[in-house]
């Protein structure tokens, strides 16, 4: 293992509630900026939170994001309703009570998500058909724009790709929501680089709208499609690095503390031998190592491990905002405890040597 080097991290990790939020600007569809918090609160989980604590509650939890300098959030059409698929848009819901509540709808911006397969009931992780096709697509866009009341989608992905569908047929209905007015970015979430390139390419042949943003899988810990069983995925490894590196686009990373694997290894919840079973998805040796660099880097700082897992991401060559995945006031608190935390390129690259 290398000697540990410091560049410019100060010891401010002691200091609750720490700094400026930084931002990610995307391109919208008529070329000015959108600029998203750096730090995205997910909702795969919210209807958890809102059949624990009600609506009260839920808006709290929400309102301690703010707080904290969030402004945006990430939602999809298909969250709360991923088990039953009659709740389909419940999350979307619930933030739209939100923001009706405290009158907050041109403050927060919201990414969400359409054109989710339909799954199995027996078994969620079976994706019994993919739902890319122009009238499902289409249904789910009108359908998110209606239930979240903000006016214009923020941003609009696509939450999945279909390999068998040429990218002309899926772009063409990209660009009719593009012409509806009715959206301000488009995206793709868990497609590959070579799909993204060649969908741009041919948009840019037509002079249609492009891809500006795609969401994937990404931590500073390992997994892989095996681990997550969902071949449909898009997860950040070596490769797809170099590919987003040669590639230039913004991502959104999911996942981005990978289930809080290291601040649950800090604060004692659990041990290294113990992840096989608390968390499978991340029980690969070199996550050993990372925790170990973790471990290392949280203890000289003094930042926990929740702020730093999201500054690796933030502060990283790929221009990233990495979505959190709390499921209390207290998470949130944490994770946002340095919004402006930085890594330079050098401890990014120190906490890569494994």
């Amino acid at each position: 293992m290398h000697p540990m080097v410091f560049f410019n991290i100060s010891l401010i990790g002691c200091t609750k509630y720490g700094g400026q939020m930084k931002f990610l600007t995307l391109k919208t569809v008529n070329g000015e900026d959108l600029k998203l918090s750096k730090i995205i609160l997910g909702t795969a989980s919210l209807h958890n939170i809102w059949n624990k604590l009600g609506e009260e509650g839920t808006f709290a939890y929400i309102d301690k994001f703010r707080e904290l300098g969030g402004d945006t959030i990430d939602t999809g059409r298909a969250y709360g309703g991923e088990v039953d698929q009659e709740h389909f848009g419940f999350n979307e819901g619930i933030i739209s009570r939100y923001m009706k509540s405290r009158k907050c709808e041109k403050e927060i911006k919201v990414i969400t998500k359409g054109g989710f397969p339909d799954l199995d009931v027996k078994d969620i992780s079976n994706m019994i058909r993919f739902r890319i096709n122009r009238d499902a697509i289409l249904g789910d866009f009108y359908t998110s724009y209606d239930r979240l009341q903000k006016g214009p989608i923020d941003v609009w992905m696509l939450h999945r790709d279909d390999p068998s569908k040429p990218v002309s047929y899926i772009m063409d209905i990209l660009e009719e929501i593009k012409q509806t007015g009715l959206v301000k970015v488009i995206g793709v979430s868990n497609w590959s680089m070579e799909r993204i390139l060649e969908a741009n390419a041919y948009a840019r042949s037509k002079g249609q709208v492009e891809i500006a943003v795609s969401e994937i899988m990404w931590s500073y810990a390992y997994t892989d499609v095996v681990a997550r069983n969902d071949k449909t995925l898009s997860i950040m490894d070596d490769a797809l690095y170099r590919k987003y590196i040669e590639n230039p686009i913004p991502v959104v990373a999911f996942s981005s503390q990978a289930r809080g694997l290291f601040s649950l290894l800090y604060n004692g919840t659990y041990t290294w031998d113990e992840v096989p079973q608390k968390n499978r998805w991340y029980a690969f040796p070199e996550n050993e190592k990372r925790w170990l660099k973790m471990k290392e880097f949280c203890d000289k700082t003094g930042h926990s491990p929740a702020a730093v897992a999201l500054a690796y991401l933030s502060s990283n060559k790929i221009d990233c905002a990495p979505i959190i995945g709390c499921m209390t006031e207290e998470e949130i608190a944490d994770s946002l405890s340095n919004t402006d935390l930085t890594l330079t390129q050098e401890e990014i690259e120190w906490f890569d040597n494994i």
